[in-house]
């Protein structure tokens, strides 16, 4: 992990890549790119959500990562896979959408909020399973937001 010199969101250059994980001889994938790292850490967790995390309870072969280059560094979505799969149904639901339209599809609140915790988590050199745990003990997700700003 890493320590940001201030909390600013902006002008923080990101790639978000891609890896088939079935298939590893295809290597990596660069699939989008951008100066804020809020913005990233959104594309992040969509991504991951609904490629990687299955409804079924599998994880698919898809993995998503945040490469910093400015800091060489990577971001990742850490975390118990029940809380994963259950957060990946309060963000999608049972939407079926294609690679186009994640974030159209997705409930933009909850990823906004998911962003800004994960980024003050990391920003105290700390990961995402502390955001997988809130929703592992969480009923619902208006009580999964009202316990994640509490980080």
């Amino acid at each position: 992990m890493f320590e940001f010199e201030n909390n600013n969101l902006e002008n923080v250059k990101w790639e978000l890549w891609y890896q088939d994980t079935f298939d590893q001889e295809r290597g990596r994938k660069r699939v989008l790119e951008g100066n804020s790292l809020f913005e990233g850490l959104i594309q992040l967790w969509a991504h991951h959500l609904y490629e990687t995390v299955r409804p079924n309870g599998m994880i698919g072969f898809s993995q998503f990562n945040l490469w910093l280059r400015q800091r060489k560094s990577s971001i990742s979505i850490l975390g118990d896979i029940a809380g994963q799969i259950k957060l990946r149904l309060w963000v999608f639901e049972e939407r079926r959408v294609d690679y186009s339209g994640y974030l159209q599809a997705a409930d933009r609140e909850i990823l906004e909020i998911i962003a800004e915790v994960h980024y003050m988590l990391i920003v105290g050199n700390r990961n995402s399973e502390l955001i997988i745990d809130e929703v592992l003990s969480s009923k619902n997700r208006e009580e999964f937001i009202s316990r994640i700003v509490d980080l």
